[in-house]
């Protein structure tokens, strides 16, 4: 099995028909020809509602984030203090959003390297993780 996090920019896709990247999101997050373990974590969680929140309402927010939470093919990982203390390493090596740089840290805990992400700024410089946007860049990886 591969395993691989979920960033809230691909949830956000995977329940948008609308957003630029729902197909890939889709192709990737359904897919099971790649045997793919899928991991986010609370954090990513609670960034999903928020954004969810802000652009379509609270009782849609409410819908996804239950379901997230509920899926059985998505682990969510919960963070800890040791987390935040990896955290603040990683931030101080890649200014980041402290968001951004905790899913840094929850994924080295749990030896996660690829990364279903549509955000561009940040994790591409992060040694150790590896983000995908496609299918077919994540069968080349």
């Amino acid at each position: 099995m591969t395993a691989i996090y979920l960033d809230a920019s691909a949830l956000i896709a995977y329940f948008n028909e609308e957003d630029e990247f729902y197909e890939s999101a889709c192709e990737i997050i359904d897919s099971n020809e790649l045997s793919l373990t899928l991991y986010t974590s609370d954090i990513t969680v609670l960034e999903l509602q928020y954004v969810l929140w802000r652009k379509v309402g609270n009782e849609v927010a409410i819908e996804k984030t239950h379901g997230v939470m509920e899926a059985e093919d998505i682990c969510v990982l919960p963070t800890t203090t040791d987390d935040i203390f990896r955290e603040l390493e990683i931030f101080k090596r890649y200014p980041m959003p402290s968001f951004d740089a905790l899913i840094c840290a929850v994924m080295r805990r749990e030896g996660i390297e690829l990364f279903l992400s549509f955000d561009r700024k940040h994790f591409d410089a992060v040694d150790g993780i590896t983000r995908v946007e496609s299918f077919t860049e994540l069968k080349s990886k």
